[in-house]
C-alpha cells in the first residue's frame, strides 16, 4: 500500500516537475488550481524567456548585430474541454516587432488624419486695383434768350466761353448787334458749332478746321466717323471761326457754290472762240494779284503745263475740279489741302496769253462747264 502511495506521489511530483519545466522553457505560466474554476489573474506569474535571452545578448555586446525588441506579454485563455480537464493556451501569438511598429505608425496616421481635418490652402489672389474711368460728357448746346442790358461779353463770361465762340456758333458778324429776345446757341465748350452739309465727311471737317478727327469724334461721341448725317450739329473744339462747306454737288448736279478766284473784268467768256472751244472764263487783272481757291479741296497739280503756263488744279471731290492758269508764281504744292478763299498763286501772263489775266475753269467728270453758272 505504501509503495503504491509512494509511486503515486512520485508520479505527481514527476508530472509537476514536467509542467514546471515547460513553464520555464516554453513561456507557459505555472499555476495551481484548487477548488474551483475561478482564476485569480492578479496572482498569475509571467515568465518571459525572451527577457532572459535579451539580457544575455546585451551582456555579450551584441547590440549592433541584433536590435532591441519590445515584447508583449502573451494573454492566456482558459479552455474547458468536454472531458472536464482544464488547460491554459495562448490567446494569440505575439506579433513581430516590425509589425508592431508598422501598426503603431498606421494607427498614428489614422488618428492624425481623423483628428486634424485636411484643409487645402491657396494663396489669396489680390483683386486688381479699381481704376475710376474718367467720363467726359458730350458738350451741351444751350439756348440763351438775350435780356435787356445784356452784352455779348457778359453772356460769354456767364457761360465760361469766349465771345468768338458765340459769334461763330450763331454766325454773327457784329458782336455789338444783338437784340432783346434774340435766341443764341451757346456751346458748353470753346469752339464753333458746325452743321454737317450733304456729302460732307468728318475728314473734310477735320481738315478744314485743322482739328484732329479723333478729337471731334470724342467730343461729340460719334460711334461711326464714316457715317455722319447731314444737318447734324457738331461742336468743333478749339475752333475760332466758322468754316461751313458750300455743297457744290447735290444728286450729281453742280450747285452755285463757287467763289470767284479774283475780282476783275471778264475779258473772255466760256464757249466757242476763234474757231475753237474756250473751256474757261478769263478775268483780266494785273500781274501779282492774289488768286484764291474757289472751294475747299486738295492740290493735284502745281507747275508748268504748256499753253496754260503756270497752272494750279484743285480736286474738290466727287469728280469736281477747278483750274487756275497763266500765273506768275505758285503759293501751294501738290498734295496740300486748301480752304475756300486761300491764296494759291499770283496772277501773270505765262503760257499762251495776250495779257495778264486768270483763266478759270470748272470741270465735272473732266467735262468743262460754264463757270459763270456756278459762281456765287
Amino acid at each position: 500500500m505504501w509503495r503504491r502511495l509512494i509511486r503515486s506521489r512520485g508520479l505527481v511530483l514527476l508530472i509537476f516537475a514536467i509542467i514546471f519545466s515547460f513553464g520555464l522553457l516554453g513561456k507557459v505560466d505555472t499555476r495551481m488550481h484548487i477548488g474551483g474554476s475561478d482564476w485569480d489573474l492578479d496572482s498569475l506569474i509571467y515568465i518571459d524567456v525572451d527577457d532572459y535571452i535579451l539580457r544575455d545578448f546585451a551582456s555579450q555586446d551584441f547590440q549592433d548585430e541584433r536590435p532591441a525588441l519590445t515584447s508583449t506579454p502573451v494573454q492566456l485563455q482558459t479552455q474547458v474541454p468536454l472531458d472536464g480537464t482544464t488547460g491554459v493556451v495562448p490567446q494569440a501569438s505575439a506579433p513581430e516587432p516590425s509589425e508592431v511598429i508598422a501598426q503603431q505608425v498606421e494607427v498614428e496616421e489614422k488618428v492624425t488624419s481623423e483628428a486634424t481635418p485636411r484643409v487645402e490652402a491657396t494663396l489669396p489672389i489680390p483683386e486688381p486695383p479699381k481704376v475710376e474711368e474718367k467720363i467726359e460728357k458730350r458738350p451741351t448746346i444751350f439756348v440763351h434768350k438775350v435780356c435787356s442790358g445784356e452784352t455779348l461779353g457778359q453772356i460769354a463770361a456767364a457761360y465760361g466761353i469766349t465771345v468768338d465762340t458765340i459769334l461763330s456758333a450763331n454766325n454773327l458778324a457784329n458782336p455789338n448787334r444783338i437784340s432783346i429776345g434774340q435766341e443764341l446757341q451757346i456751346p458748353s465748350v470753346n469752339g464753333v458749332l458746325h452743321q454737317v452739309a450733304s456729302g460732307e465727311s468728318l475728314w473734310e471737317i477735320s481738315e478744314r478746321y485743322n482739328v484732329p478727327m479723333d478729337e471731334i469724334t470724342r467730343v461729340n461721341e460719334i460711334s461711326d466717323p464714316s457715317r455722319i448725317q447731314p444737318n447734324t450739329r457738331l461742336v468743333i473744339p478749339g475752333a475760332t471761326q466758322l468754316r461751313p462747306r458750300d455743297v457744290i454737288l447735290v444728286n450729281g448736279q453742280l450747285q452755285k457754290a463757287f467763289d470767284w478766284p479774283v475780282r476783275g473784268r471778264i475779258s473772255s467768256t466760256f464757249g466757242p472762240r476763234w474757231g475753237k472751244m474756250h473751256n474757261g472764263l478769263d478775268i483780266a487783272v494785273s500781274t501779282g494779284t492774289q488768286v484764291k481757291a474757289a472751294a475747299d479741296g486738295r492740290v493735284t497739280f502745281a507747275g508748268w503745263n504748256g499753253g496754260y503756263g503756270i497752272l494750279v488744279i484743285i480736286d474738290h471731290g466727287n469728280n469736281v475740279e477747278t483750274r487756275y492758269a497763266h500765273n506768275s508764281r505758285l503759293n501751294v504744292k501738290v498734295g496740300q489741302r486748301v480752304t475756300r478763299g486761300e491764296t494759291i498763286a499770283y496772277s501773270g501772263n505765262t503760257g499762251v496769253s495776250t495779257g495778264p489775266h486768270v483763266h478759270f475753269e470748272i470741270r465735272h467728270r473732266n467735262n468743262p462747264v460754264n463757270p459763270q453758272t456756278y459762281l456765287k
